[in-house]
């Protein structure tokens, strides 16, 4: 896990400049209906039983001692998320893809922000982020950078998800978060015979 700033940049240079594009890039489309419904009513139901999330060297509060985020992990949920997005992942690859992890809901709080960063070259080839609900004082909106290295914002509402080739792509939310919460969810999946599935990390 990198330290630092420094030390998240330079390992996101390494493993973009080892992992090939697949020309994709990013797209926002609407989460499909029965699953934007049930994941809806997952969030309402169990945001009460959210706990904090281990701290890690992405994701920090603006305010030392703030709690960045909660999470509302429920294993045999989201490998139903998992396994109903996973034509549309395929479909949008224009690939057959394994299904290798779905996290969340993680609920950021005020003042938090993400890094930009790329994710795990490994398994986290073909994802999608969700956006479950939020509470703003104003937008908070997805950093992406294209396959050009060109910087785009993306807002997203609940019901809306982005497509992205996330161990290629430079990603986060490097802004403070302006309101109560925003909850997100993400899958990930890998094309069959990833041949860097067992590549050591940069």
């Amino acid at each position: 896990m990198p330290e630092t700033p420094d030390d998240l940049d330079r390992l996101t240079a390494a493993q973009q400049a080892l992992v090939p594009s697949f020309g994709l890039g990013f797209l926002k489309v609407t989460v499909p209906e029965s699953v934007r419904h049930s994941v809806a009513e997952h969030f309402r139901r169990v945001l009460p039983h959210g706990r904090p999330e281990a701290r890690n060297s992405y994701l920090l509060p603006s305010m030392p001692g703030a709690t960045p985020s909660l999470l509302l992990e429920d294993p045999a949920f989201n490998q139903g998320i998992l396994d109903a997005l996973h034509p549309i992942h395929e479909e949008w690859a224009g690939m057959k893809l394994r299904g290798t992890s779905c996290y969340g809901i993680r609920v950021y709080l005020r003042g938090s922000y993400l890094y930009n960063h790329v994710d795990v070259m490994q398994t986290h080839v073909i994802s999608s982020t969700m956006c479950v609900d939020h509470e703003l004082s104003s937008p908070w909106p997805l950093y992406i950078e294209d396959l050009d290295g060109r910087p785009h914002e993306v807002v997203m509402s609940p019901g809306e998800m982005v497509f992205y080739e996330s161990a290629r792509l430079r990603h986060g939310r490097p802004y403070p978060l302006d309101g109560e919460f925003y909850a997100g969810m993400f899958v990930h999946y890998a094309p069959l015979d990833w041949p860097y599935a067992e590549q050591p990390l940069p």
